[in-house]
């Protein structure tokens, strides 16, 4: 996995003599299983049926933060698109829908997906909200569906060949393997909540704003240890995130510059 932390001293330490308009925070990773191709083309169905049941329900496109979704989802784009060739590349775009049981989610093709309900739920600011999309948008930038194919992969008999629609099969119904997974997914939440919340500071969004969310949740979160643990408890979550203030409020201070 990108381990986005080995650069913050050195980051730091660029910031302050110079007032670069654009950072690179993110690279791409290497000596992953299959082509970026690949994987986008079979993760694409989990968005396509979204987006199938919103409109067949007339929940499909957004209603009430139409402007400030456009907004912030532009400047997060342009700061994104900085980072790696791939995230220069991709073709960035942003789904609304209005259905209750959808919050955020991004695609490893740069397909990002978000709920009104779930804005309104959550009475979202544009600084949590920049957080939330940008959280998502690193899952892409990083690759981390490829990494955690890849890994899983190497836990498999390696004399077997394995498509990538095959390890999602796997991955379905194999306890075991996603219980073996539980290091490197959670590894992936702590990384995208970095890069996240770096990218919309660099993109001009307070970062002790943009914590907001992740304090609402961990005030109101349950206490419940589930099968398997994709993500990390929001307390160790919203530690980390902390110790990045420093770096995201002098990201946030030279945007713009």
């Amino acid at each position: 996995m990108a381990l986005l932390s080995r650069f913050a001293v050195g980051l730091l330490a660029t910031l302050a003599a110079t007032a670069a308009p654009a950072v690179q925070l993110a690279y791409e990773p290497v000596g992953l299983g299959w082509s970026a191709d690949e994987v986008e083309a079979s993760a694409l169905g989990s968005i396509s049926a979204i987006q199938q049941r919103a409109e067949r329900s007339g929940q499909l496109g957004c209603s009430r933060h139409c402007e400030r979704l456009g907004r912030i989802f532009a400047r997060l784009v342009s700061e994104a698109r900085t980072q790696t060739a791939r995230a220069q590349s991709l073709p960035w775009s942003l789904t609304v829908v209005q259905l209750s049981d959808v919050e955020a989610m991004a695609m490893p093709g740069g397909q990002v997906l978000v709920s009104e309900a779930f804005i309104d739920a959550r009475a979202l600011s544009d600084e949590a909200l920049a957080f939330v999309l940008a959280h998502e948008m690193a899952h892409s930038i990083l690759e981390h569906e490829r990494q955690a194919l890849t890994f899983a992969r190497m836990l498999l008999a390696p004399q077997v060949s394995r498509s990538v629609q095959d390890m999602y099969v796997e991955m379905d119904f194999n306890l075991s393997l996603l219980k073996a997974m539980e290091p490197v997914m959670q590894q992936g939440e702590l990384e995208a909540d970095e890069l996240g919340l770096l990218l919309a500071s660099a993109a001009g969004y307070a970062p002790d704003r943009q914590l907001e969310f992740m304090e609402q949740e961990d005030a109101v979160s349950a206490q419940s240890t589930p099968v398997v643990a994709t993500h990390p408890a929001l307390s160790v979550r919203l530690a980390q995130l902390r110790l990045r203030l420093p770096l995201a409020r002098r990201l946030a201070g030279t945007a713009g510059d």
